[in-house]
């Protein structure tokens, strides 16, 4: 009797839990039949409005972008070619000197006295040979009426050419303290800004201590590095575009004045220097800067506004509109880029209908009701 009691609770339990799962079932069944019914009604809804236009074919004037430092093209430490304590020094940072401008004068008193010595030591060395040029006078007369001896007029002639290096020593010394009396002035070599002041009048300056740094900024200069395979679209002479972000991206115009005939390895890069005229002074060492350079034209190339173009994952993609107007996603192997407009290698034909604007809004097989012409 309890066995059977048993089995009667349990089939009545089992009876539970299969009306319970038919139940939740018939819910995720009836869930499922109507999300994919809603999804075909959207499906059948109104059509997505977008602008397509017809890929075509134009001409692509392809430009290399290069990042660049600007610098001024001549840039050097002024510095005393003598030891001795600053005088004067009266320029400060951002003055503007002309090549040749005396910038700082050193303390001359130590080398006045030097010169002075060395100016009495020249009038002793030419008195001495004064008096040896006499003397061997005196015995070569001597000698051709046999009054002396040769070793004697020997002795005369030795005295007088030592004489004679003693003069010339003592020149050399007194232009040498001259030279340095002279170097007290510390001048600028070019024209140009002073860019850094390093002392302050009264400070000791040994010679070759940089006293101020002078750059001429009336042209910079942009160096730009330039793989291997770029290299050869680069012509010395060309004009480039050189754009400054801090300046709003405004555009200057520069020139390329060299290219670098060697790679530095083992980048295998190149270096090309732009000429940047600066008459105006609007640029500044240091800024950052873009150089567009123009290479050859590509002409007749399939391209596409660049507008078209949707980021997938890592790929440049399009959509591209059927004759049901549906729109399939593509892949697309692109090349050059130039005003808006990029040169398509690979995954659409001439002639086919994309759309450009409205991406955003579309996905792989949607129907889509096409408008405009895409300024094509």
């Amino acid at each position: 009797m309890v066995l059977t009691g048993n089995k009667k609770k349990i089939a009545l339990i089992l009876a539970v839990v299969l009306v319970f799962t038919g139940i939740i079932g018939y819910r995720i069944y009836g869930n499922v039949s109507a999300n994919k019914v809603r999804a075909e009604n959207l499906a059948k809804s109104k059509s997505i409005v977008v602008q397509v236009a017809q890929a075509g074919r134009r001409d692509i004037k392809p430009t290399m972008t290069f990042s660049a430092n600007l610098e001024p093209i001549w840039s050097a430490d002024i510095s005393a070619k003598v030891d001795g304590r600053i005088n004067i020094l009266d320029v400060n940072e951002g003055d503007k000197v002309e090549a040749g401008a005396v910038i700082a004068v050193l303390d001359t008193n130590d080398l006045q006295a030097q010169v002075i010595q060395a100016q009495g030591n020249l009038l002793a060395a030419q008195s001495t040979l004064e008096q040896a040029e006499m003397d061997f006078n005196r015995y070569s007369a001597l000698a051709s009426q046999g009054a002396v001896s040769a070793q004697m007029l020997d002795n005369a002639r030795t005295k007088r050419d030592s004489s004679i290096g003693q003069v010339k020593a003592a020149q050399g010394a007194l232009n040498l303290m001259q030279e340095k009396l002279n170097n007290a002035n510390v001048a600028t070599p070019r024209s140009g800004v002073v860019t850094k002041r390093f002392m302050q009048a009264g400070t000791f300056a040994r010679a070759g201590s940089a006293l101020v740094t002078v750059a001429d900024t009336s042209t910079l200069l942009a160096k730009a590095t330039v793989g291997e395979s770029q290299v050869a679209s680069l012509t010395v002479g060309e004009t480039v575009i050189v754009r400054v972000d801090a300046l709003a991206g405004q555009e200057f115009s520069g020139v390329i004045t060299r290219i670098s005939p060697t790679a530095t390895l083992p980048a295998r890069t190149f270096t090309a220097e732009i000429n940047i005229p600066n008459e105006q002074n609007q640029l500044k060492a240091g800024m950052f800067a873009k150089v567009d350079i123009p290479t050859q034209v590509h002409a007749g190339v399939l391209a596409v506004p660049e507008t078209a173009l949707v980021m997938r994952e890592d790929q440049k993609t399009i959509y591209v509109v059927g004759a049901d107007n549906k729109v399939q996603q593509r892949v697309l192997k692109v090349g050059f880029s130039d005003g808006g407009w990029i040169e398509v290698l690979e995954g659409i034909q001439d002639g086919e209908t994309i759309v450009t604007a409205g991406q955003n809004k579309l996905r792989d097989g949607v129907e889509i009701t096409p408008t405009g012409d895409g300024g094509q």
